[in-house]
């Protein structure tokens, strides 16, 4: 099936002069899609259990209706209908999205994808088959039973196909590489309808595409991954600490020592937070070494010796290191339906006086803005040397030579205080611009970490975006998927409305 003719854009402009209603779509699916998909609208009482709710209320699209599709077929049949009624849509999985760009979507349609919710290991193959909702938290078990591993990300609770189409950075990415290194094929709904698998030998225009950029060609609805044989026994290393605020440029000396030096088997992730029993502004600290205990203490020595004012150094399986590392923040950090202006940038250096500052301002934050005391601003490195090995031309993304990547998560409660939030989010990330080591004038993010105002140019990079235009002109030439950090229609090469 395919609704990209003229005959069919022209038939859209006819049928949208009729706006149709929540119920009016019900009553259309439920006679139309398969027996076992469902059909919500927002008034029904049951529609935030029923249905994925999304992690940030922020910037948040809205939707006269929410569908569970049970088939792919069903998948076409609910982007047609979008298509020609001139409705906007997205499709959720984990319903994870930072970027305020969805919020592009006014009384649209949810394509909520969670009866794809499979995972299939073969043991034999080492790969991982999982459907369009599937989570991390849903995989690492059935791995780790199965003695494999995967470079999970850092939240057990984020959608594993949305964390992979951006990329895919996680703690076991020094060893595997991205997440996008690990993919072998999927299954799509493109922007024309088409059902389509997408591998190197199948669309391999497309697979260069969709590993990095993927969400800007249609619905995946699953995809097949290599997984690992376990390293060292699947144990690694998380080593948790607290620090108090005075102690950090010695800390993030320790972060900035490991660049260009990285162990495949080390992560770093350090976050500034705060908590009034531990004195207000902190810092806190997780490693993970997959390796001998004797191993990893040795590389984070220099931090026992700088004094935590709490620590907790462990063996754990790899399988729970999104839930148990950072002292189970995951639980917390997961809890869905409240605000977040997320900012984000790519860091090609460890700039001590900058991070020194941000420490500085966050202190002035949290002490001048009490609804904001949820907030974290935090850098992750994860060891380059696989993700570099790979040639920047064989996928979309585009940011494989990154030292570290900062994230910084403006929580808060009270939606009066958008506005501030992203004041605070956008000094935020100005004070590492600078410093940054970016080769461009652009606001170079990793696209999963992207607030929404960096622009193609810096979710893309310019090098890539004209094959991806090319890419979106056959495959979403009507542009319904461009609602997420969209590639647009026509490269100008600048960067002026951001």
């Amino acid at each position: 099936m395919s609704f990209s003719s003229s005959i069919l854009r022209l038939l859209s402009i006819f049928v949208t002069a009729f706006a149709q209603t929540g119920p009016e779509v019900a009553s259309y699916f439920r006679k139309h899609l398969s027996n076992t998909s469902t059909v919500y609208l927002p008034s029904e009482s049951n529609y935030s259990v029923e249905t994925t709710q999304r992690w940030n209320a922020f910037s948040a699209p809205t939707y006269i209706i929410s569908v569970k599709p049970s088939t792919d077929f069903d998948v076409q049949k609910i982007i047609e209908y979008a298509f020609l009624h001139n409705i906007s849509f997205l499709g959720t999985g984990g319903g994870h999205a930072y970027s305020v760009t969805v919020e592009t979507v006014q009384n649209g349609i949810e394509i909520d994808l969670g009866n794809f919710n499979t995972v299939s290991i073969d043991q034999t193959a080492s790969t991982m088959t999982v459907g369009g909702a599937v989570h991390f938290a849903n995989i690492t078990g059935p791995l780790y039973d199965a003695g494999k591993e995967f470079q999970v990300g850092s939240c057990s609770c984020v959608g594993i196909l949305g964390a992979t189409l951006g990329g895919g950075v996680g703690p076991y990415g020094g060893l595997h590489g991205l997440q996008i290194d690990a993919l072998e094929s999927v299954r799509m709904v493109t922007g024309t309808g088409s059902l389509i698998e997408v591998s190197s030998t199948s669309h391999p225009d497309l697979w260069w595409g969709i590993r990095g950029a993927g969400f800007n060609f249609g619905i995946v609805t699953s995809a097949t991954y290599q997984v690992y044989n376990f390293t060292h026994n699947g144990q690694a290393m998380s080593a948790d600490f607290r620090f108090h605020a005075v102690q950090n440029a010695s800390l993030y000396e320790f972060a900035r020592s490991f660049t260009g030096r990285m162990p495949d088997a080390f992560s770093i992730d350090i976050a500034i937070a705060y908590n009034e029993s531990f004195g207000g502004t902190y810092l806190f600290a997780n490693f993970i070494y997959v390796g001998p205990l004797d191993e990893g203490i040795a590389l984070i020595q220099p931090l026992i010796d700088l004094g935590p004012f709490d620590q907790n150094i462990t063996m754990i399986p790899w399988k729970d290191i999104e839930t148990s590392s950072k002292f189970g923040i995951d639980a917390v950090a997961c809890i869905k339906g409240k605000f977040h202006s997320v900012w984000g940038l790519n860091l090609y250096q460890i700039d001590v006086p900058t991070l020194i500052a941000a420490v500085n301002y966050m202190d002035a934050v949290y002490a001048q803005n009490v609804d904001f005391r949820f907030a974290f601003l935090a850098i992750d490195m994860y060891a380059p040397r696989v993700t570099e090995s790979i040639p920047d031309s064989r996928t979309a993304y585009p940011y494989r030579s990154a030292v570290a990547r900062f994230l910084f998560d403006v929580g808060f409660s009270n939606s009066s205080r958008a506005t501030v939030a992203s004041q605070v989010g956008r000094t935020a990330r100005s004070i590492f611009i600078p410093t940054s080591g970016a080769s461009t004038s652009n606001i170079e993010v990793y696209v999963n970490y992207g607030h929404g105002d960096e622009g193609p140019l810096g979710w893309y990079a310019e090098r890539k975006l004209p094959r991806l235009n090319d890419l979106k002109n056959r495959y979403d030439p009507n542009r319904l998927f461009s609602h997420y950090n969209a590639i647009e229609a026509t490269f100008s090469g600048s960067n002026d409305n951001y």
